[in-house]
């Protein structure tokens, strides 16, 4: 990489883009070969993450690494070697507009993190690496979560960056965003550089086949077919719960989802899908309304919804939908307490016929390393994400609650996780599909509604991504609720 540069970085889950990484940052210290930084070969040698920051290199984490109650400067100075003595607050606010300024990074300095968009937050992460000295800033996934209209903004923040001599490398599986940022791009395959391509020269088609090998064919999507004459397979009724923050609280949500049907919740970070979530996974209460399942009211809580055939695959797959520390056995077979028992025997984990469960889970959905005995912490995330959407529709349920099912995911696992979705659907399966990835949205569900401030709100049947993305910042009128 030279300075001044986006490099994108580009390869299958466990491809090695992680690994690297590692290395770069000093979490991971290799077993041959050199790493150069600004003309200095830095390893072999003591090199660790501090020593990484001495030489001008940071990671902005897909997930965010602020400390929620602090503000923007506190957080800048929070564990910063240059941090002053005593925290002057005016002094440290009008230190950080600056820097936030020069580079053309607008952040809230005043608001809690906690209280600021994904984007927001995001800018404040860049500025913290920038003011610790930053010259090679590694960005993991930045657009993962972000609306089109943030991800516009972003763009030309990186290109400042870019112009002031800032190195980027950007790891990203959005083939089309790689194109219009970066000017060059490394692909990875199976831990070697599979080629190095100019950014602008090449088609996403040509990057996807690099990456994996073969050509993508286009998705497969039969036309829905209506299922009449029977009752919603999920129906909210007036739905109210509190939220984490104001803008969560639900607020008397009504939908139904028929058999045959994928409804997609199109939202932006914060404004109830975390909550929704968690009422239809039966971990929180709600206030008011009800839950139907076929036609039949359902109490909240894990083990009747789960009784009454809802399947839910987590939107935070490290955090509510996998158990770090277990294995891909023990990962599949974790709800199957509620499902009659074939993998449990008087409250017993009967461990043969999990590894047998798990077997065939792992070739019907081509988990990969084929090893049910291995921790599922040591999976790449499309491996780890097929374990948990196997362990969901191997119970047998006709009602889906998929979560931002494919975030962080590659082209390829994205897709086996999109034919997944449409093959529940096409069997009779009805489907919530709650997603910050708008492309997502509109490319599976037969209808779409807008989450904004805990509300739903229809969206027309060719609404596009652009409008779609202004629905939700508030830019045009979301029309009515739904």
């Amino acid at each position: 990489m030279a300075p001044g540069e986006i490099h994108a970085l580009l390869g299958e889950n466990g491809a090695g883009k992680s690994t690297l990484m590692n290395v770069l940052i000093g979490l991971v210290r290799p077993d041959t070969g050199s790493l150069c930084v600004a003309g200095a070969e830095v390893v072999p040698g003591p090199w660790s993450p501090r020593a990484a920051l001495r030489s001008g290199v940071a990671m902005v984490h897909q997930h965010s690494t602020l400390v929620p109650a602090m503000s923007v400067p506190e957080n800048l100075c929070f564990g910063a070697a240059t941090a002053p003595v005593w925290f002057r607050p005016a002094r440290e606010r009008e230190r950080v507009e600056r820097l936030a300024g020069s580079f053309g990074l607008d952040v809230p300095v005043d608001a809690r993190v906690e209280d600021l968009s994904v984007g927001q937050r995001q800018r404040a992460e860049i500025l913290r690496a920038l003011d610790r000295g930053a010259r090679v800033l590694v960005l993991d996934e930045p657009t993962a979560a972000l609306t089109a209209a943030e991800t516009r903004a972003l763009f030309p923040a990186l290109a400042r960056l870019r112009d002031r001599g800032v190195a980027l490398l950007f790891i990203s599986h959005k083939l089309d965003e790689i194109r219009e940022i970066a000017d060059r791009v490394t692909v990875l395959r199976r831990g070697r550089v599979e080629a190095t391509v100019s950014a602008r020269e090449t088609s996403a088609t040509e990057l996807g086949r690099l990456m994996l090998g073969h050509e993508i064919p286009p998705l497969a999507r039969a036309a829905r077919v209506a299922i009449e004459g029977r009752p919603p397979a999920l129906a909210l009724r007036d739905l109210e719960a509190p939220g984490s923050r104001e803008a969560g609280r639900l607020r008397g949500l009504r939908l139904e989802i028929f058999a045959g049907e994928i409804v997609g919740v199109a939202g932006i970070d914060g404004n109830g899908q975390r909550e929704l979530e968690e009422v239809l996974a039966g971990v929180r209460e709600p206030v008011a309304g009800e839950i139907e399942v076929d036609g039949r009211r359902v109490r909240p809580g894990v083990r009747s919804l789960r009784a009454a055939g809802v399947a839910h695959v987590s939107g935070e797959r490290e955090r509510g939908g996998l158990v770090p520390g277990m294995s891909v056995a023990e990962n599949l077979a974790v709800k199957s307490s509620y499902d009659g028992g074939r993998l449990f025997a008087r409250g017993l984990y009967r461990r043969p016929a999990a590894r047998e469960n798990a077997i065939e889970a792992i070739r019907r959905f081509g988990i990969d390393p084929p090893d049910p005995d291995r921790d599922v912490a040591t999976l790449s995330g499309g491996n780890a994400q097929k374990v948990a959407v196997a362990r969901e529709l191997a119970s047998g349920a006709r009602v889906l609650v998929a979560v931002n099912p494919t975030r962080g995911l590659d082209v390829g696992s994205a897709r086996f996780v999109h034919e997944q979705i449409l093959a529940l659907r096409d069997a009779g399966g009805a489907v919530l599909l709650v997603s910050t990835e708008l492309d997502e949205v509109l490319a599976l569900a037969d209808r779409v509604v807008a989450m904004v401030r805990g509300r739903f709100f229809d969206v027309a049947r060719d609404t596009d991504t652009a409008r779609l993305g202004a629905i939700l910042l508030g830019e045009t009128s979301v029309g009515d609720a739904a």
